[in-house]
Formats: structure tokens, sequence, C-alpha cells
């Protein structure tokens, strides 16, 4: 599916393809065809994720595919000077291939465990930020060093130093997914789950499994990134009365991992059986936490109910749901960012394109690098602004930053 085709016109070829009429792809995705018509059309530019990832799976083709993610998310990146080439190059290195590696040579004197802490902090900041361009200079270095004091290290600053490489592969694996490599990304969650189990961390490997979840996720499997956030959620089996916070926050993740593939599933009732169970976990412990550069706490669980609002197109709740977040709560900046263009979609449908575009102009403040990544926001723009009358529009000039072509 050529990326240089609108998502009307790459539903379309593929339906044709597959000899389907628009009422047979309709039933088979389990939508309606006034909206497979609509967006054929043009009418309408995009769907709710859970419609778009039932018509991928209709179609026999990647969600990523469907959305033409690999050229739309940003037109103007050079994946070789964006340090994507040399990520994915690091994460599928011969050295890490069994029975293949060399003995490999680190020039520097070895990294120690101390400076590793503190350059993964800051890999960590970057990646709350969504400030990929940055990421792609940072990790693949990063990596290599990490890798270097696993090779160097004994003991228990060995084990300290694997659970640093499984933290900084697991960045650049969501990194990838994120940027429409979810294949490459699935590759490094499986090296970094690796590194993760030489350091004896368990929270860190149900973490890597979250992580997996979203990979799953956003390939569109839907019934495994749910089946995975329960298997270890399920193992983990933490204490809801006398258990460590940290803990049941990683538990509380995952819940919402598995609540949000199942609502996009459309098993909304199975959906709300995770998230409030999630919520309560939240309700426990009281507060925002910021475990292993994931937000999980109340405010999260407030904002993860909003999604699965708009995923389940409920608008009108979504909105209403979102009086009970937290005002002072905290959640990292592309968190947040998602958040606003959730509430953006619903105040969209619901004909509201004024609030719409507010929330829009709200989330490129917070994170704008992340805005001109992200699919749906570019979707949801572009849907906006074919609607707005006025040429000089606030929302026009957005569209112009983001390289939305009209």
């Amino acid at each position: 599916m050529s990326g240089d085709q609108s998502l009307g016109q790459r539903i379309r070829r593929a339906r044709k393809r597959r000899q389907l009429t628009q009422e047979k792809l309709a039933e088979k995705a389990e939508i309606s065809v006034d909206l497979v018509r609509k967006l054929e059309q043009e009418i309408r530019h995009t769907a709710s994720m859970s419609s778009l990832t039932r018509i991928a799976r209709a179609l026999d083709v990647d969600v990523p595919q469907l959305l033409g993610q690999t050229s739309t998310i940003e037109p103007l990146v050079d994946e070789e000077s964006a340090g994507i080439l040399a990520i994915r190059d690091e994460l599928t290195s011969l050295s890490c291939f069994p029975g293949l590696a060399d003995e490999e040579v680190f020039n520097d004197e070895p990294p120690t465990v101390a400076g590793l802490r503190v350059a993964l902090s800051h890999a960590e900041t970057i990646r709350q930020q969504g400030s990929f361009a940055q990421l792609g200079v940072l990790l693949p270095g990063l990596m290599a060093e990490a890798r270097a004091a696993v090779r160097e290290l004994s003991g228990d600053d060995q084990a300290a130093a694997c659970g640093l490489l499984s933290e900084v592969i697991q960045i650049a694996s969501t990194m990838l997914t994120a940027l429409g490599k979810p294949d490459i990304g699935y590759i490094g969650l499986v090296r970094a789950q690796e590194a993760a189990e030489r350091s004896g961390d368990e929270l860190l490997q149900a973490m890597n499994v979250s992580a997996l979840s979203w990979v799953f996720f956003k390939q569109g499997r839907l019934a495994d990134a749910e089946t995975a956030a329960l298997r270890k959620a399920e193992q983990l089996a933490p204490d809801f009365i006398n258990g460590p916070a940290e803990r049941l926050a990683v538990w509380g993740i995952l819940m919402l991992r598995a609540g949000s593939a199942a609502v996009r599933d459309k098993r909304a009732e199975r959906s709300e059986e995770h998230m409030s169970l999630a919520r309560a976990a939240a309700a426990r412990i009281g507060t925002d936490h910021n475990i292993h550069a994931t937000p999980f706490g109340p405010t999260n669980a407030g904002i993860a109910a909003v999604n699965a609002a708009v995923e389940s197109e409920r608008f009108e709740h979504a909105l209403e749901l979102t009086r009970s977040i937290p005002a002072n709560g905290w959640v990292s900046p592309t968190f947040r960012a998602r958040h606003l263009l959730d509430v953006a979609i619903a105040h969209s449908e619901l004909g509201q394109d004024e609030a719409a575009t507010s929330q829009l102009l709200a989330a490129e403040r917070i994170a704008p690098e992340w805005m001109r990544y992200h699919t749906l926001s570019r979707q949801t723009v572009h849907e906006l602004a074919e609607r707005a009358r006025r040429k000089q529009t606030p929302l026009l000039q957005l569209a112009d930053r983001l390289r939305i072509g009209l």
C-alpha cells in the first residue's frame, strides 16, 4: 500500500484486491457500511482506532500498513540521520546472534553502573517528552555501553548492568514501534527480557511484558496483547493490603494494557473488568508513580477510562469522565498529549470543532515532536482542517506545522 495514498484510497484498493464489496467489508469488520463509504469517499479521513483495527484485520493487512504509517507520521524524517537505522542495527546486531558473536573491544574505560543510571535517566526523560530525534542520537551508543558493562563487570554490578541494558533496549524497542516498526520492536523486547531475567528484577520483567502488550496492540494483535498482560499480572499477584506500592503499580499498568486491548477489540464489558481492577489498585496506592518511565496512579487510571470511552465511541461519556481526572495529577508529557488527543476526538465527533482544536493545540504545546510523529494526531487534524471554513484559522496553521497537505 502506498504511503502517498489517503486512508480511504488504501481501504478501497485493499478491498477491491480481496474482491469484497463495501457491504461485505463492513460485515467482516463488524462496522457500519456507512463508515466504509465515508472513508472511501474521503468524507471522513479517520475513524476510531478500534474501527480501523477491525478494518485492517478484515482486509488482512497490518494496522500501520493500513494507516500508511511508515511515510505519513513524519514525511520529512530521514531514518539514517534520526538514528533509526543505527538503533535497528544495534537491536539486530550480529554479535547478539547465538554462535556468531565475535570478541568485542570497547576502546574507552568500561562504563560504570552509576554512569549508566545517569544516562538512562536522561533517556527516559527524553522518551517521556516524545523527542524521538534526540533518542535516535542517544540510544545506539547507550546500548553499546550497557552491553560493554554487562561483559566487563561481574557479580552484583553485572546484574545491575543487565537491568540497565534491559531498560535501554525497551526504550529503543518502543520507539521503533511508535515509528511503525513493531516487528523490530518485538525482536528488541525479546533481548530486553533476556537481560531482565539475568538481572533478577521481577518488576522490570513485568514492565517488558507491558511493552510487549503494547507492541501487539500496535500490530492489531489484540487478543495477544490482552493475554500477555493478564498472564504476567497473574504471576505478580500483588498484595492489595500490605504489599509494596511499586508492585501493585506494575500490576495496575498491566491491567490497563489488558483493558485497552479488550476495548479496542469491541469487548467493552471485559475491558471494564480490567479497568476497574486497575482503578482499585490506583486508589489503593493513592498517588501517581513513575515506573520505568511509565506513569501509574489515579491520574493515568482516569486517562485510561477516557480513552476506553472514546474507543467504544461513547464520546459524551468520555467528556464527562475528564472531570474526574485529578487536576494536579502527574503523567508524562506524551501521556498527557495522548489524553488531550482523545478529548479532541470526542469533541470532534460531537461536532464541537472549536473545542477539539483547542485540545489539539494544547497537545502540541506539551509534546510538539510527538504530534508530528503520531499518526492518529495527524489524521484528526486533517479531518478537522477539511471541515474548517476559514483559511487562516489556528487549526490550519497547526496542519501546516505538522506538514499535512490539504
